[in-house]
């Protein structure tokens, strides 16, 4: 007599608790302890419980990772770029499932329970996580692809935008303008994106024979959690301009130099990257590299299918294209009656 195919209710029966519960444990999802879990698995083995892969038509669920740090509540560039995915994939009849990394988790290499290769066709990492993170995650073998960051040792697809022809043109924005004395704020040990603005701007200044002076290098943000600070020094004496890692960061810095007294850009011009909303609400108005979160959801939404419908193409470093958007918080050194603008 053949067997009895045993069901996902048969085990539900036995133990007492929902088909539901059952399911979630046996695909490895949140929602059910630990201690039911492991006798729901239990009690599946023993009655000789086989899980049949469903055969899947068409890609159907992505995730998006980004650590806590670049996703805070007044940081907007992250949380566009999911937006503009969300939509593209809710076109497409494809579900975006949103994972938030706290710090812990990264730290202790915690993935969401729920990331299995069988849970999700591919995922977005959005911002630069701890290496040990992105291998566990490369463990996984789901098409992945990195957002505004990207790892040389690692072969995976990115898009970005060229971050050291970024900070090359916004320096040299600034010496264009009269511009002699230039430091950075920001640590350009913390990701890729800032590095490449920081060897950027160098190389601007060494273009134009220009001192690089450590002195006028300055970081206002905590690199582990995201959080920004007034409580920085500032050097003595100033440069005449700041090239500063992004919006956020050029933000607190002219809060910082107004509470010394230190007009902006009367004193010391200020320019930055990102181009979000905050640019325009800051006080001077923000002079910004424009990146667009638009144009990057729109390139990682259509590599991601790419990658999945076709594992084994080279893995890509995709560019974005970037503009400076001229506004208040720089001074025209140079021709001061002619200044614009915007």
């Amino acid at each position: 007599m053949k067997n009895k195919k045993v069901t996902m209710q048969m085990i539900a029966d036995r133990l007492g608790v929902s088909k539901v519960a059952v399911h979630k444990a046996l695909n490895n999802q949140p929602y059910v302890s630990k201690e039911l879990k492991d006798k729901i698995i239990q009690a599946a083995d023993e009655m000789g419980y086989r899980k049949t892969k469903p055969v899947k038509a068409n890609l159907n669920r992505l995730a998006f990772i980004v650590p806590v740090r670049f996703f805070l509540e007044d940081e907007h560039f992250y949380r566009n770029i999911f937006y503009y995915i969300n939509n593209l994939a809710h076109q497409n009849n494809i579900h975006l499932a949103l994972f938030i990394v706290s710090l812990n988790d990264e730290t202790e290499v915690n993935l969401p329970e729920s990331l299995t290769a069988s849970a999700f066709d591919g995922l977005f990492l959005a911002g630069e996580i701890k290496d040990k993170y992105n291998e566990k995650i490369a463990k996984l073998k789901i098409p992945t692809l990195f957002i505004d960051f990207y790892k040389p040792n690692m072969n995976f697809d990115c898009v970005i935008s060229d971050n050291f022809l970024n900070g090359f043109n916004a320096t040299n924005y600034l010496i264009e303008r009269g511009h002699e004395r230039i430091g950075f704020l920001g640590d350009f040990t913390q990701t890729s994106s800032i590095s490449d603005r920081y060897f950027g701007y160098q190389k601007a200044l060494v273009t134009h024979n220009l001192d690089i002076n450590t002195n006028w290098h300055l970081v206002n943000n905590n690199t582990e959690t995201g959080v920004y600070t007034l409580d920085i020094d500032l050097p003595d004496p100033l440069p005449d301009a700041f090239v500063c890692h992004c919006d956020m960061a050029a933000y607190f810095l002219i809060q910082r130099l107004t509470m010394c007294g230190i007009k902006v850009p009367e004193d010391v011009s200020v320019i930055s990257f990102d181009n979000t909303k905050l640019s325009e609400s800051c006080t001077p108005a923000l002079t910004s590299v424009n990146i667009s979160t638009r144009e990057i959801a729109e390139k990682s939404f259509q590599r991601i299918i790419e990658r999945i419908k076709n594992p084994h193409l080279p893995p890509q470093r995709i560019y974005t294209a970037s503009t400076i958007i001229e506004r208040d918080s720089v001074q025209n050194i140079k021709n001061p009656v002619h200044q614009v603008k915007y």
